[in-house]
């Protein structure tokens, strides 16, 4: 965050703090809801409020946060009424907006912003950064105010902003990424992508549309001549973001079914630890207990969803993810979801769930083969990990050098034992983050990465147009480039065949890229 920057955040912060100070101090009784944008913006105000000596009495002023990563037990306190002799101020983002209402809030304050994601096609990445709402958000929000009694909405920003703002926000085709969208297109045989969203009401930005199309490519689920592959064809029959939809395919051909549901569900919905109030270090703690010594978020993901069911087989469920920071009902929701993700697979004929689980998951348990299929699921979200001194360098081939999510298990890990990364999610706040990034040898990517090409000074192989760089023995490429090409033909066959038994096809292929992965690293 820039000088600037900086200063007009404290400046609206004190606007909140004197505006929270004018009602308790001149207003009648009521509830107070503040909109805010971000967590960082609410433990702010949070500690300027207790430091205030109008605002600071508790026995006076109830002030609760209220922030979509928190625990469910914290976000219920907020419907409750307080005595009468004391004002809740409740602190929260757009998630008060309409997804949760408060009945006994009189004031609302609002600073007309929130986060809102966004795409950068230039730099390839999500962007979650504050901007200012709709005039539909704002009459939202002030809608908040006086559900049961007269209320009023103070706005601190001025009328001839609120009239600049767009009617609505902008739709999801102008501010997302558009893989799944143009696989729907292919899939529907409705012509190059590029011509037919040009037609739309809202054409999406040109480059938007062609950084999907090359991220199809480069997962392997179109050709050069932008039709599909076996694999895109395949993906094209799974409702899911193509990356999320190729994870749950390889899980299953390489018998590594369950962590890549777990996962997979995950990506799809949301992470499960939660933040509490005033114990962030205890739930990183927590956080990285599950992670052990294997430098990734999603092994930390997966122990903890591992964990939560073996607690819910007796009953200790509850205190599970209570003393664990966990969230019971995105738990929960994953749970569902891998069942729903499960019949999905079971419907292109990639599981028979007469077989059982066990037939799925004999490598389940495989730190390397799953760290595979991550890598599988993830690519091209690659970062190089380049030791500097005593520290480690992230670097990606988009936007160059970057920082590790403080909430990421990597966070304060300095050395790391393999030297690539893949990650989940490249995302600009303050900084540019990758979150939820796993530590993944060569061989992953080798095996799971994009197409290799030989290098130009003709030793070793190159991968992402040369970003990448990998140096083996001949043999080694060679038995890598064979086992790829006969992936490629069990997946045309599949087509072709849609009875075949991709499992037990792809024995071979699955136990020799097992060896590989448990050999020297190259």
């Amino acid at each position: 965050m820039d000088l600037g920057a900086l200063c007009c955040y404290d400046r609206m912060v004190g606007k909140v703090e004197a505006t929270i100070e004018h009602i308790c101090r001149y207003e009648g009784e009521g509830a107070i809801l503040v909109f805010l944008t971000g967590w960082d913006d609410i433990s702010n105000l949070l500690d300027k409020v207790k430091g205030n000596d109008c605002l600071g009495d508790p026995s006076k002023n109830l002030v609760l946060p209220l922030h979509g990563s928190m625990p469910t037990i914290n976000q219920r306190e907020i419907f409750d009424r307080p005595p009468s002799n004391m004002r809740k101020i409740v602190l929260a983002t757009n998630i008060a907006e309409s997804s949760i209402t408060i009945d006994d809030v009189v004031y609302v304050i609002d600073c007309g912003k929130a986060k809102e994601t966004s795409y950068d096609a230039l730099n390839k990445l999500a962007c979650l950064l504050p901007s200012w709402i709709s005039k539909a958000s704002a009459h939202q929000r002030q809608g908040r105010a006086g559900r049961v009694r007269p209320g009023f909405c103070y706005r601190l920003y001025p009328k001839m902003i609120h009239e600049a703002m767009l009617q609505f926000q902008l739709s999801e085709i102008l501010r997302t990424p558009l893989q799944e969208l143009c696989l729907n297109i292919k899939s529907l045989q409705l012509g190059k992508i590029g011509s037919f969203l040009s037609k739309a009401l809202q054409p999406p930005d040109p480059l938007s549309v062609q950084n999907a199309v090359e991220l199809l490519k480069t997962i392997g689920a179109l050709d050069d001549m932008e039709e599909l592959t076996p694999l895109g064809r395949h993906l094209c029959k799974l409702p899911l973001d193509p990356n999320i939809g190729k994870m749950l395919l390889m899980g299953s051909i390489f018998q590594c079914l369950n962590p890549a549901l777990t996962i997979a569900a995950a990506l799809a919905h949301r992470d499960p630890f939660v933040l509490p109030i005033n114990r962030k270090e205890e739930a990183n703690a927590a956080k990285r207990s599950f992670a052990g010594d294997s430098c990734s978020d999603h092994i930390a993901l997966l122990n903890a969803f591992e964990g939560w069911k073996d607690a819910k087989c007796s009953g200790k469920e509850r205190d599970f993810c209570w003393e664990n920071f966990l969230s019971p009902i995105t738990l929960q929701m994953m749970d569902g979801m891998r069942n729903q993700f499960l019949d999905l697979l079971s419907d292109i004929g990639f599981v028979d769930k007469s077989k059982g689980a066990i037939a799925y998951n004999q490598y389940s348990n495989d730190l390397e083969m799953v760290c595979a299929i991550l890598c599988a699921g993830l690519y091209p979200n690659v970062l190089q990990c380049k030791r500097r001194g005593k520290r480690t360098a992230f670097y990606t081939k988009e936007v160059g050098k970057v920082d590790i999510h403080p909430a990421s298990v990597n966070a304060g890990v300095h050395l790391f034992p393999l030297p690539y990364m893949v990650y989940s999610e490249k995302v600009k706040t303050a900084s540019i983050f990758v979150r939820d990034s796993t530590n993944i040898s060569d061989y992953s990517l080798l095996l799971f990465g994009g197409n290799l090409i030989p290098s130009e000074t003709g030793e070793g192989i190159e991968m992402l147009g040369g970003y990448l760089h990998f140096s083996a023995s001949k043999s080694v490429l060679e038995l890598i480039r064979k086992l790829r090409s006969e992936l490629d033909k069990l997946l045309k066959r599949k087509i072709e065949e849609p009875g075949l038994d991709i499992s037990a096809e792809g024995k071979g292929v699955v136990a020799a890229v097992v060896e590989l992965l448990h050999s020297q690293n190259v």
